[in-house]
C-alpha cells in the first residue's frame, strides 16, 4: 500500500514536470523555463519541513496529493479555455508552480517513508522502483505530446485533457490508498509518540525478517561529510538531467521531433529503473555509485562525437538520448537511496529538501549562464559536472560504506 501510494506519486511528478518542459516550445520565452525550474523550491523547503514538524508523511502526503490535483486543473482550463497570449502562458505558470510545489513538496516526504517503513532488505530496491514511475510517468507525457501534435490546433485541448485525466485516476487511486496507509513509525517515534508508534506497528504487522542479519556502521561520517557529498552529487544530476532531451535537441529538432526526444530519454531512464533494482542488493553500494557516475561521464562522449562530426541523423540523437539518461538516472538512484537512509529522521524530510534546494537554485542560475552557449559547450558543461558527481563518489569508495542491511538508525545517526 505504501509503495503503490509513492508510486503513484512519482508518476504523477514524471508528467507534470514533463509538461512544463514539453510547452517550452510554444513560448520560447527564457523567463518561462526559469520559472519552471524555480517555482518548486517553496515546495521542496516549506512541505518537507511542515512534515518533520508536526505533520508527519501520511498527513502531509493527503495535502500534496490537493495541490497538485488544484494545479492540474488550471493547467487544464487553461490550455482548454484561453487563447495563446501572455495570459494563457502567466496562468499556465501559476498552475504548474502549485502543481509542482505539491510534486516537489511530496518527493522528500516519500523518499523518507519509504526508508522508515520499508525492511532493510527490501529498502534499496523500493527506493529506486517507486522514484522510477516518475521517469515512466515522463515517458507517458511525451508521448502524449508527441501524438497530439498531429491534431494542429487541437492539440492543446487534447493533450491537457489527456494528462488531466491521467492525473485525476491518479489522483483517485492516491486518495483510497493515502487514507488507508499508516504513518511512519519511526517518526511518530522521532515526536515521542509512542502510543500512536504502537498502534500503527500492529498495522504493518512484522516488518524484518527474523533471521535477515542486520548489522550497524562501525565509523559513521558526520552529517556535515554526509550533506556534502550528497549535494556534490545532486548538483551533477540536477546540471545534466535535461541536456540533451530539453537543451540539445532544441538545436536540432522542432515540432514532434522535439516530443520523441523527450520520449526517448525517459525511456532510457525508465529501463534503468527496471535494470538496476535487479542487481542492487547484490554489488556494494559503494562501487554502484562509483560506477553510475563514470558511466554518466561516458555517456556524454557519444553526445560530443554527434555535435563534433555535425553528424544529424535522429535515430542516432535518439539512442544517445536514451544511453545517456540511462546513465544519469543511474546517480539519480544513488541520490534516492542514500538521502533518506543517511539524514536522521527528526530533519529527513527538511535536509533531503534542502539538498535538492541548493541543486534547483545551481539550474536556475545556470540557465541564464549558458543561455549562449554552443552545442559542444553544453556536452562538455554535462561531462565536466558529471566528473563532480564522480570526484564524490572516489570519496565515498574511500571514506564511505556500503548500506546493504545495515539499520537506519546507524546509518543515519537516528535514534532507536
Amino acid at each position: 500500500m505504501i509503495f503503490a501510494s509513492t508510486a503513484i506519486g512519482f508518476f504523477l511528478w514524471g508528467i507534470i514536470n514533463t509538461l512544463g518542459y514539453a510547452f517550452y516550445p510554444e513560448y520560447r520565452n527564457l523567463l518561462y523555463i526559469a520559472v519552471v525550474a524555480a517555482a518548486p523550491l517553496l515546495g521542496t523547503l516549506l512541505l518537507p519541513w511542515l512534515s518533520d514538524a508536526f505533520m508527519g508523511r501520511k498527513r502531509m502526503y493527503l495535502l500534496t496529493m490537493s495541490l497538485y490535483g488544484i494545479g492540474s486543473l488550471v493547467i487544464a482550463l487553461d490550455l482548454l479555455l484561453i487563447p495563446k497570449n501572455s495570459l494563457q502562458m502567466a496562468l499556465f505558470l501559476l498552475g504548474y508552480a502549485v502543481s509542482m510545489v505539491g510534486v516537489e513538496g511530496e518527493v522528500p516526504v516519500g523518499l523518507a517513508l519509504l526508508a522508515e517503513i520499508m525492511p532493510a532488505k527490501h529498502r534499496q530496491k523500493a527506493l529506486i522502483t517507486s522514484p522510477n514511475f516518475e521517469n515512466i510517468g515522463a515517458a507517458a507525457a511525451a508521448a502524449i505530446a508527441y501524438l497530439t501534435y498531429f491534431l494542429g490546433g487541437r492539440s492543446y485541448a487534447v493533450d491537457s485533457l489527456s494528462v488531466a485525466l491521467m492525473a485525476l485516476v491518479g489522483l483517485g487511486v492516491a486518495i483510497v490508498l493515502r487514507l488507508l496507509m499508516p504513518e511512519s513509525v519511526r517518526w511518530l517515534g522521532a515526536k515521542g509518540n509512542e502510543e500512536k508508534a504502537r498502534q500503527e506497528l500492529l498495522k504493518l504487522g512484522a516488518q524484518e525478517d527474523p533471521e535477515a542479519q542486520l548489522s550497524n556502521v562501525k565509523k559513521r561520517l558526520s552529517l556535515k561529510s554526509r550533506f556534502g557529498v550528497l549535494t556534490l552529487w545532486s548538483l551533477a544530476n540536477y546540471l545534466t538531467w535535461g541536456l540533451m532531451a530539453f537543451v540539445l535537441a532544441d538545436y536540432y529538432f522542432t515540432g514532434a521531433a522535439i516530443y520523441l526526444v523527450m520520449f526517448a530519454a525517459n525511456l532510457g531512464a525508465s529501463a534503468a529503473g527496471l535494470v538496476v533494482p535487479i542487481f542492487i542488493d547484490k554489488i556494494d553500494t559503494k562501487n554502484y555509485t562509483l560506477i553510475s557516475f563514470a558511466g554518466a561521464v561516458l555517456s556524454f562522449i557519444p553526445a560530443l562525437w554527434y555535435v563534433v562530426l555535425g553528424y544529424h541523423g535522429a535515430m542516432a540523437f535518439y539512442a544517445i538520448a536514451f544511453i545517456n539518461l540511462f546513465f544519469i538516472t543511474m546517480t539519480w538512484f544513488v541520490r534516492t537511496i542514500y538521502e533518506p537512509e543517511l539524514f536522521p529522521t527528526r530533519n529527513r524530510g527538511l535536509l533531503i529538501g534542502s539538498v535538492r534546494a541548493i541543486a534547483m537554485s545551481a539550474y536556475t542560475v545556470s540557465t541564464y549562464a549558458t543561455a549562449t552557449f554552443p552545442e559542444w559547450a553544453f556536452v562538455v558543461y554535462g561531462m565536466l559536472f558529471q566528473g563532480v558527481g564522480l570526484a564524490g563518489a572516489l570519496w565515498w569508495k574511500a571514506e564511505g560504506y556500503d548500506v546493504r542491511m545495515k539499520t537506519l538508525e546507524s546509518l543515519s545517526g537516528s535514534k532507536a
